[in-house]
């Protein structure tokens, strides 16, 4: 086997990154016209939208070079796996700082080519990432592993860390009087106050996903991302209601606040996307918060995820 090598990715790499993330689809893509999905024969009779549906931003080179230009500009790093002039695998890592007050890296992705899985590259794609996340001086690596991947991490050193309750809730006029700002600066520098809902990724990815890399699609422009300060009772909350992608009536909610997670909180978040016009509501809690919460709101849980870390 000729030498792979472990860089750092550039622009230059976005048709190769595309190439990775498209080979786990092993040829099977769909279209979502009137909202049916449908087996094509290849992309190229889909929108750019459609091409996002089948698996976000790295399914076309035109997105993904918007996606990787973004994650460059805000101090993010993509590792590629490099053999023979080939793109083979790709590592994207993210930098913020989390309310505990310490840097945190998060592994957002990793992706090895389908011709190229079960060579150890995935491994050499983690482990370099340690090794930059320890050069800029980062207290924890995160990562959220994939159903069947927990002992592969913990066998890199990463143990469990957060175990968190995905939830739906209904959208519904709770509270009486809120007070919303919109904002789209608060987390500008990268330093997030404390994750109270949503936490599937770190701060600095969900700001990345939600607020870098949007692109000017009619899709992407028509249903507006609320990015803002919600205050009730003297409680202030900053919060993103996104979209989901599927379920155009239900909004994704990611939250953060200067004070543990409460009941109220929660009335807050779902009183806001009534007003919004989402009729549901998708988000996560922290295990314990969700068992110590549920009797009091109408969450349905949906399943369970788990964030693993290793101190750096």
């Amino acid at each position: 086997m000729s030498e792979l090598v472990i860089r750092r990715g550039e622009l230059k790499d976005v048709a190769g990154i595309v190439d990775v993330h498209c080979s786990e689809l092993d040829g099977t893509w769909y279209s979502f016209k009137g909202g049916v999905r449908e087996e094509v024969e290849g992309p190229t009779s889909l929108s750019l939208y459609e091409r996002w549906l089948n698996g976000g931003s790295w399914m076309s080179p035109e997105l993904c070079a918007v996606y990787i230009n973004n994650l460059l500009l805000e101090g993010h790093i993509p590792l590629v796996a490099e053999q023979n002039g080939l793109i083979v695998g790709e590592l994207e890592l993210f930098f913020g700082w989390e309310s505990d007050g310490n840097l945190y890296a998060h592994i957002g992705v990793v992706q090895v080519h389908k011709d190229h899985q079960r060579k150890g590259i995935g491994a050499l794609l983690i482990k370099e990432a340690i090794n930059y996340a320890r050069k800029r001086g980062a207290y924890y690596l995160t990562v959220r592993p994939r159903e069947g991947l927990k002992d592969y991490y913990k066998n890199l050193g990463f143990g469990e860390w957060l175990k968190t309750v995905v939830f739906t809730a209904e959208a519904s006029p709770y509270v009486a009087r809120i007070t919303w700002e919109e904002d789209n600066t608060y987390f500008n520098k990268k330093k997030f106050s404390r994750f109270i809902m949503g936490q599937e990724q770190s701060s600095a990815q969900i700001w990345q996903i939600f607020h870098r890399n949007q692109f000017a699609l009619p899709e992407f422009t028509r249903e507006p991302i609320h990015t803002g300060r919600a205050s009730t009772d003297g409680q202030e909350i900053l919060a993103i209601f996104y979209p989901h992608v599927y379920c155009g009536d239900m909004a994704n909610v990611y939250a953060w606040s200067d004070t543990d997670i409460r009941a109220e909180h929660i009335w807050t978040l779902l009183t806001l996307a009534y007003h919004f016009g989402y009729a549901r509501v998708r988000s996560l809690l922290i295990e314990e918060h969700f068992e110590r919460l549920k009797s009091k709101l109408p969450l349905e849980e949906m399943e369970r995820q788990e964030i693993f870390r290793i101190e750096l």
